[in-house]
């Protein structure tokens, strides 16, 4: 099992995106931010999962239009800022 880790300004990008669809639909931004939470979560288990992505990470899109990205370094799977994905990745 990996050890995942939430790089520190993940949950704030977790939460513009959250705060954002709030605006149109309250009840399907709460469903969005669980759903991504346990994404990041179930990664323990099988790491490895999302597709290739640019510079040595990962992607998974099971909540679109959000992308979750995220690196795995031996045991551990270091997850970056949740992304819309019309938006480019910056790190």
């Amino acid at each position: 099992m990996a050890d995942v880790v939430w790089r520190p300004d993940a949950p704030e990008y977790l939460d513009d995106a959250i705060d954002y669809i709030r605006q149109f639909d309250p009840p399907a931004a709460d469903q969005v931010g669980t759903r991504l939470i346990h994404l990041g979560a179930s990664l323990t288990d099988f790491p490895r999962r999302g597709r290739p992505a640019a510079n040595d990470t990962r992607e998974l899109v099971t909540v679109p239009p959000y992308i979750l990205t995220y690196r795995v370094v031996d045991d551990t799977v270091y997850i970056l800022p949740i992304r819309h994905g019309a938006r480019r990745l910056i790190d």
